[in-house]
Parts: structure tokens; sequence; C-alpha cells
């Protein structure tokens, strides 16, 4: 997957402050998933709601792809 710039990062924050500023919270949390999750954030959140949950919810797991390993949410 191509990383993200920081100008596709900051539009993709700015959308989801706009998101929450106007009491669109599905739309907010949506977008914030757009983003990379930071690699200890998605072990954390592995170790504590499992795999399942983070492939569920969509987040970007890229860079912690890159960090860990191909084969480290199995």
């Amino acid at each position: 997957m191509p990383q993200m710039t920081r100008e596709q990062e900051f539009s993709i924050i700015q959308a989801s402050l706009a998101a929450a500023d106007r009491g669109d919270h599905d739309e907010e949390r949506r977008l914030l998933r757009q983003l990379p999750l930071a690699p200890h954030l998605a072990k954390a959140a592995k170790e504590i709601w499992g795999k399942d949950f983070l492939l569920r919810e969509g987040y970007d797991l890229s860079v912690a792809e890159a960090t860990y390993g191909s084969n480290w949410l199995a």
C-alpha cells in the first residue's frame, strides 16, 4: 500500500474535524480509520480486542504490517 503524504493525512484530519463539528461522528470515525494506525496502538488493540476487531473496524494497519511483518496479525 502506498504511503500517505502529510498533505493527505492533514486533509483527512481536517475533514474528520469538520464532521465532528457537524455532529456526524460516524463520518468522523470513518475518516480517522483511513489514517495509518501507529504500530504500538495496533499491537495494543490486537492484545485487548483481538485481530477480528481490527479487521472488522477497517483500521489502516499498513504501518504495523511494515513494522511487525506480514504475519503479525495472525
